[in-house]
């Protein structure tokens, strides 16, 4: 039996853990692709405690965590941006879903994606839109499972040297 899932607004004390959590993630997802140097630079520029402790204490932002056993197995970052390739829509950004790979298959970023949904129609969001690196096949995949439609060419995502691009992906709430 799964145990179940708690899941909460992340607050300033879970800065340090988040950081934990984004290298994480971020090394699950490229680490056969980019070099343990460049991986390195790119955590000492994004993924600090300082940027940590801004996300979660702006109000523009909102992270929840998902907690399973007192551990936490999944977070999302939502962030109240227009979308870049389109100002006119009503949206919000989805900066960042991340699981512990011992997740993935589970239904945790389906449940995650649904509270995101709701909080988004909640405060009046008509769509959601996110980023994905080009490279990340399982998590294009995924959104468009959930009903994400490609809208273009992100920005480049510098890690260390080298460049991910990627795309823009964007749905209806």
């Amino acid at each position: 039996m799964i145990d179940m899932v708690e899941i909460e607004i992340a607050d300033i004390g879970f800065a340090e853990e988040l950081v934990q959590f984004w290298k994480k993630s971020f090394l699950a997802a490229y680490s056969d692709i980019h070099s343990e140097e460049n991986i390195q630079a790119y955590f000492s520029s994004c993924y600090t405690v300082e940027e940590a402790s801004n996300i979660l204490i702006s109000k523009n932002y909102e992270c929840l965590k998902a907690n399973r056993d007192q551990q936490t197995v999944g977070i999302s970052i939502v962030n109240d941006r227009k979308c870049p390739l389109n100002t006119e829509l009503n949206a919000i950004e989805l900066k960042h879903l991340y699981l512990l790979p011992s997740e993935y298959g589970s239904g945790l970023a389906h449940e995650m994606m649904d509270e995101v949904f709701q909080r988004a129609k909640k405060a009046g969001k008509s769509h959601i839109w996110l980023s994905v690196s080009k490279l990340n096949q399982r998590a294009q995949r995924f959104y468009m499972k959930l009903g994400f439609e490609q809208l273009g060419t992100g920005a480049d995502i510098h890690v260390g040297d080298e460049v991910l691009h990627s795309l823009v992906l964007i749905r209806n709430v």
